[in-house]
């Protein structure tokens, strides 16, 4: 499969909406106020499936280069990575120092710093800015890359192994290597952080194994996994368990690649909700530019309330993603080993 994987724009959107209805406080006014169920619906949730559904694209991607190919063109990579990631992502740096020298925002000098190297993810609670603060998740992203596919080139079986030891042990040692600070995010440092990272990466390596492709195409016993899938992507309502909810996430992204005909796909192919999918990085990148991530503001002009925030959103992200973005990903096919196929997407 080498073409568009139907119901991964679905899940993009519904990942993105995760994010910008709990920035915007939409399950309070909504009347969720349960902890528990709202923890399943958390902003959190949205950027780990964001994660995921990364690791597991870029990874088939560079499984079915290397075995078209004979070998990695990292150089390429890279060109078509900057491409998609870095031109919204200084555009939006570059407007909020435009609003910061006009006096509307009070931006601390360092969070300039740690944005513009992709290292917010590291800064100081003291550099903190909350218009800012969403860019944490791009940093550990591309602090991945920059590795990954070093890492890939030394074999399938090699770079497998890596992914599971780093991954079991963002499990087992999380935070816990780090001395007791409260200065910093540290949740956000790139270890433990790309572990949902990792797991997309692990699915990607046994998505096309004999026994997975039997269990997921299997009618009817894939429908009746099914609903155990969506029961543990529930997980983080009832249990802190990384494992459990990753597991289930990597399970239904492996439904849906196997069953792209199935009631689900459909539903997620939804075309409004698809078109959601494909502006999905320009959304989540300027939901928390004007919605300052949440109900957190410091006097200042900006942000501006988070329901102007929300709306400005959805009128930017669109337009970006049409004037701005698109134009600037046609270059990528000059860098793309598939002249003659259409290339999947990864954010």
């Amino acid at each position: 499969m080498l073409g568009k994987i139907k119901g991964l724009d679905g899940l993009r959107a519904i990942s993105v909406l995760l994010v910008i209805m709990s920035h915007a406080e939409a399950w309070q006014a909504l009347g969720i106020t349960s902890s528990a169920l709202r923890s399943a619906l958390s902003a959190q949730t949205g950027v780990s499936v964001f994660f995921v559904l990364s690791g597991f694209l870029i990874t088939y991607l560079l499984i079915k280069e290397k075995e078209a190919t004979g070998k990695i063109d990292i150089i390429a990579f890279i060109k078509r990575r900057a491409l998609r990631i870095f031109p919204l992502y200084y555009l939006a740096i570059l407007f909020l120092a435009y609003i910061d020298y006009t006096g509307k925002a009070r931006i601390p000098t360092c969070s300039f710093a740690y944005a513009l190297t992709y290292t917010i993810n590291f800064y100081p609670k003291e550099c903190a800015y909350s218009a800012m603060s969403h860019f944490w998740s791009l940093s550990v992203e591309e602090h991945f890359y920059l590795f990954w596919p070093l890492i890939f080139c030394l074999g399938k079986r090699i770079a497998a192994l890596v992914a599971l030891a780093i991954a079991t042990s963002c499990v087992i040692f999380g935070t816990s290597l780090y001395p007791d600070s409260t200065l910093y995010y540290m949740n956000r440092w790139t270890f433990p952080a790309m572990l949902p990272i990792l797991a997309g990466c692990l699915l990607a390596f046994i998505c096309n194994t004999e026994t997975i492709k039997t269990t997921m195409t299997k009618k009817p016993t894939s429908n009746i996994l099914l609903i155990a899938i969506l029961s543990g992507a529930a997980a983080p309502a009832f249990i802190n368990s990384d494992v459990i909810w990753l597991t289930s996430i990597c399970a239904l992204v492996l439904y849906v690649f196997y069953n792209q005909n199935s009631t689900l796909v459909k539903l997620l192919e939804f075309k409004p909700l698809a078109s959601l999918g494909i502006i999905s990085y320009g959304l989540y990148v300027w939901q928390g530019v004007f919605t300052g991530n949440g109900p957190y503001r410091s006097g200042a002009p900006f942000p501006p309330s988070v329901d102007v925030g929300v709306w400005l959103t959805f009128i930017v992200a669109p337009l970006s993603y049409v004037f701005f973005e698109k134009p600037i990903m046609k270059l990528k096919k000059k860098y793309s080993w598939r002249s003659a196929t259409q290339p999947l997407s990864a954010h």
